[in-house]
């Protein structure tokens, strides 16, 4: 039997029409319906037909990348394919809770809403921004973040080359030519997003969503689950509850996730649309074997 680490992607990986497959069974309107009824609208609609300007809104985008992810767990477990562990990065974290049976998919889906309705509190009390920063220096982004006057820091740590920044809209911008005026090799990328996630900008949600995470029922995990704090695994509710509160502000371990999960096993699963966990395997470490499975036939290949 081949072991599996089962990886979920976050915010950024939705295309309108993904997975378009599994989106149009029988199983996905059943779980569709239960998000529909929690966010009142046909969030199923909006996957399949847009407009992507709905779609990319973060209060449609959580939501609908968290129910297909877990569409896709389930579907892989009936076809005979179980995790040995699992990791989502930032709000892939929530689809990994619910894959290693620490929550259900309706808690969990409630914090998701809650996530989003706080985070765009926070982004409205803030002027903030990210951006992504390629073939930098551990050197280089040390000495540009430390030229900030406000608020700069590292979101994610997603490969060996690349890095997420965020923070104040200015800074971050400086931070940009910064880099560029540093070396020809560094690639910097706005990204398309609406506030400084995984930043101290997001200390105005923090009390909401933790107040949220603490009243609900965390079960042990029954597999490790490598966090997002610090890249280790977790199976005690306790620490995975403090871990994820902890998470909203902090950065994105992942290159060092998927390094220590390779330890494990080196054959790894993406359980969400899109492939972008899987160009970032590709970037972390040769030995890895990464499969897609956003479609039924990609499904059908692993088994």
């Amino acid at each position: 039997m081949i072991n599996y680490n089962f990886i979920f992607p976050g915010q950024g990986s939705q295309f309108v029409g993904m997975s378009r497959d599994i989106l149009i069974s029988d199983r996905s309107k059943t779980l569709f319906n239960e998000t529909s009824d929690l966010i009142g609208y046909d969030l199923l609609d909006i996957c399949l037909n847009g407009p992507e300007d709905l779609l990319i809104k973060t209060k449609n985008t959580q939501p609908s990348v968290f129910t297909l992810s877990i569409l896709i767990d389930q579907i892989l477990k009936e076809s005979n394919i179980f995790p040995t562990a699992v990791a989502g990065h930032s709000l892939g974290e929530y689809a990994a809770l619910v894959s290693s049976n620490v929550l259900t998919f309706r808690d969990a889906l409630k914090l998701i809403i809650l996530r989003c309705n706080e985070m765009e509190k926070a982004n409205n009390s803030n002027d903030g921004t990210m951006a992504a920063v390629l073939n930098a220096s551990k050197n280089d982004i040390s000495q540009i973040i430390s030229l900030a006057k406000g608020v700069l820091v590292v979101a994610n740590y997603n490969t060996k080359s690349q890095v997420v920044i965020s923070g104040d809209t200015s800074e971050v911008n400086s931070a940009i030519d910064n880099f560029k005026s540093l070396s020809k090799k560094i690639k910097c990328i706005k990204l398309k997003v609406s506030g400084a996630y995984h930043s101290p900008l997001m200390e105005f949600a923090r009390d909401a969503l933790s107040n949220a995470i603490n009243s609900l029922n965390f079960n042990n995990a029954e597999i490790p689950i490598y966090q997002n704090i610090d890249a280790k695994p977790y199976q005690s509710a306790k620490k995975i509850k403090e871990n994820l509160i902890l998470q909203l502000e902090s950065p994105v371990k992942w290159n060092e996730t998927i390094l220590n999960m390779e330890t494990k096993t080196k054959n790894f699963i993406e359980s969400g649309p899109g492939k972008v966990l899987i160009g970032m395997n590709r970037r972390i470490s040769s030995e890895i074997c990464s499969y897609e499975a956003n479609s039924i036939s990609k499904i059908n290949s692993i088994c």
